[in-house]
């Protein structure tokens, strides 16, 4: 097997896991944009997160985070206040009708996860992941080194 056709089986897999998702998103009429706002939220168990955090975990253009936010808002499902400690920050919390609406559409998706999770070989999903992370910690590198570190 050929090294592209190695990278080929990379993507592949990660586009099917990805698919799985947006299939969710789709079921439940949401972006996987919204979807992660939610999930991120659920699964961080606390209360509320700065702006700035739900970014960097979305791994999303601030402006796109912005739009979601602001939609969530109009929605009533998510609310926005200036953190107290710090007033340049803006905290981000769900409403009651957000955790409602974060249960139905994250906790089943958790147990899907958990279920495809508990149908493996623990073996073959340790390995799987170690190469995922070494495939991308080795690209990154790659590409830092071909661009001079310039990311």
């Amino acid at each position: 097997m050929t090294n592209r056709e190695q990278v080929d089986l990379i993507y592949d897999a990660v586009k099917k896991i990805n698919q799985a998702y947006e299939y969710w998103c789709a079921k439940n009429g949401v972006t996987l944009y919204e979807m992660q706002l939610y999930y991120i939220i659920k699964e961080s168990g606390k209360e509320s997160m700065t702006q700035k955090n739900l970014s960097e975990k979305l791994d999303a253009p601030k402006t796109s985070v912005n739009s979601i936010i602001k939609k969530q808002i109009e929605k009533g499902f998510v609310k926005m206040e200036t953190n107290p400690l710090d007033r340049r920050e803006k905290m981000l919390s769900l409403t009651q009708k957000g955790k409602d609406w974060a249960e139905k559409l994250v906790l089943p998706l958790f147990e899907f996860e958990e279920n495809a999770v508990s149908s493996l070989k623990e073996r073959n999903l340790q390995i799987a992941a170690k190469c995922q992370n070494e495939f991308a910690d080795s690209l990154l590198a790659q590409i830092k080194q071909m661009t001079d570190g310039d990311l």
